[in-house]
């Protein structure tokens, strides 16, 4: 998680607490087509240039999210007024049958937006986080139009108040989808990514900066780092270490650096304020790493108290209310893909039997909320017997941790292949969530030999039950490692919201259609 520092010691609210943002879940937008053709390309420019640079850029994202979300407010008017009139001429017409009022007063959407942030995209908040302060704007704008109709007594009835916040929010949240794509992907080809260096030479640096070149849509061009720590590394993962504090200005002049982000394991008090003062006359972006492993970034609340800046620790606690919408999500959701997969699990089933002798449902016992454990079912892909044979295959094992992965293991069948690229011998989980042993969104189902080993930092995965999704689902599947899992469950666990259960289910699908990670 990575928080913007301002010199003042308030958040970018102004509000004197500030959210720290994590980007830690989202996947890497596709490229657009003139990207793709190499028609746009990052220049090398001088420091003060490429700030401009950047700043403009910064500047014509937020118009283009300002336009679309003033096309996707009138859609969205329009939409509720159809529902309202059961029709809507598309003509000379059209224009004769808006309320221009309501219309005008739609229009104060936008600047209710900026007031909630929703044009500062340079901060690479999570689309959960974003979607959330979307929920927010636009609720707050319906009721300010419905206040404002009121009183200049405009007959607007509720009916139509409610169609306008149900298609307000369905307009918004796509053209904002939309917006984030074209911002991902300038970014990930360098066009508004920031020139960065990392100050600290630690583990915690390091992974910083793998982070950073793995999702490069974030926008940080990781250039270097700055050896805080006189530790006297020359390089780190191939990228160079650039002198120490006193070479930091110089540095940043030289290689037309934007932004600075410190690892706070390895910067003290003191080095961060030599850091700041170094910078304090540049337009260079200095973000603080709190160094907090395993920390949800919406559990950390950054307050500034008589100068020093306290982090405050949210605890995630599950209300009944919050439980009761995750089992209501998991019954509707398990419910409706098994009448739709019906056909399926019938076709698998016949398969399974004609084409390897053995079981059809293969069945393990995994560890479930709290420690409980309970049995998991499966379509079998492999050979009947095939866990007697793991400890012959020890050797070739791919995985980390406590894992067993092999890309080509020979105890998988033929027909095994397909279903588990597919991920459909997953299908008869959706019977373990109507148990109520899985849900439908959660972190991976452990094996108790590895829950067995885990410690208090890992433990928490367990607080939930585990999920036949999740985040490790769309974010590689089994191309992850084991700490990679922990990580996404961690993160899961700490950040629980119905949001990120449906960004989540939204995400499955086209993360099994591309097969990634697959075998």
């Amino acid at each position: 998680s990575v928080q913007q520092v301002t010199r003042a010691g308030m958040g970018p609210s102004g509000d004197g607490a500030a959210e720290v943002d994590t980007a830690e879940v989202t996947l890497i937008g596709q490229r657009s087509a003139f990207l793709a053709a190499g028609v746009l390309a990052a220049p090398v420019r001088p420091f003060e240039s490429r700030a401009g640079y950047l700043r403009r850029w910064a500047v014509l994202t937020a118009v283009l999210a300002l336009v679309v979300d003033i096309a996707a407010i009138g859609l969205g008017y329009f939409l509720a007024k159809v529902l309202r009139d059961g029709d809507l001429d598309i003509g000379p017409a059209l224009l004769r049958q808006v309320d221009t009022t309501i219309f005008a007063t739609a229009l104060i959407w936008p600047v209710i937006f900026a007031i909630y942030g929703l044009y500062d995209l340079r901060r690479p908040t999570h689309i959960t986080a974003e979607l959330q302060r979307l929920f927010q704007a636009v609720v707050t704008s319906v009721l300010v139009v419905a206040l404002i109709a009121f009183a200049a007594r405009i007959n607007v009835s509720r009916s139509f108040i409610v169609s306008l916040l149900v298609f307000g929010l369905a307009t918004t949240a796509i053209g904002r989808l939309l917006v984030r794509r074209v911002s991902h992907t300038l970014n990930s080809h360098g066009v508004t990514a920031q020139p960065t260096l990392i100050a600290g030479c630690n583990e915690e640096a390091r992974t910083l900066a793998r982070t950073f070149r793995r999702r490069r849509w974030m926008g940080f061009d990781v250039r270097g780092f700055v050896d805080v720590g006189h530790t006297g590394q020359t390089s780190i993962d191939g990228l160079p270490v650039m002198g120490g504090l006193d070479d930091v200005l110089t540095t940043v002049r030289e290689h037309g650096i934007a932004s600075v982000v410190v690892a706070g394991s390895a910067v003290g008090a003191g080095s961060l304020q030599q850091l700041d003062t170094a910078l304090a006359d540049t337009d260079v972006a200095v973000r603080v790493s709190p160094g907090l492993p395993n920390l949800g970034a919406s559990r950390v609340i950054v307050e500034p108290v008589d100068g020093m800046a306290l982090f405050s620790l949210r605890r995630q606690r599950f209300s009944r209310r919050q439980r009761a919408l995750k089992r209501a999500l998991d019954i509707t959701v398990a419910c409706g893909l098994l009448v739709v997969s019906l056909p399926a699990t019938f076709v698998i089933s016949m398969l399974i039997r004609v084409t390897s002798p053995g079981p059809i449902l293969f069945r393990q016992r995994r560890v479930g909320a709290g420690g409980k454990t309970f049995i998991i079912y499966k379509f079998r892909t492999m050979v009947d017997g095939a866990e007697h044979q793991q400890s012959t295959l020890q050797s070739q094992n791919e995985a980390d941790g406590v894992l067993f992965k092999m890309r080509r293991d020979p105890r998988v069948t033929p027909l095994g292949r397909v279903l588990r690229r597919l991920a459909a011998d997953e299908l008869p989980q959706l019977v373990n969530v109507l148990k109520g042993d899985m849900s439908m969104v959660g972190p991976r189902p452990a094996l108790p030999e590895e829950a067995a080993q885990y410690d208090d930092r890992w433990r928490d995965r367990l607080r939930v039950k585990p999920g036949l999704t999740g985040l490790w689902q769309v974010n590689g599947r089994h191309d992850l490692g084991f700490d990679d899992y922990v990580r996404y469950d961690l993160f899961y666990v700490t950040n629980w919201s119905l949001t990120l259960d449906l960004y989540v289910l939204a995400k499955t699908v086209p993360a099994l259609v591309s097969a990634r990670g697959s075998y």
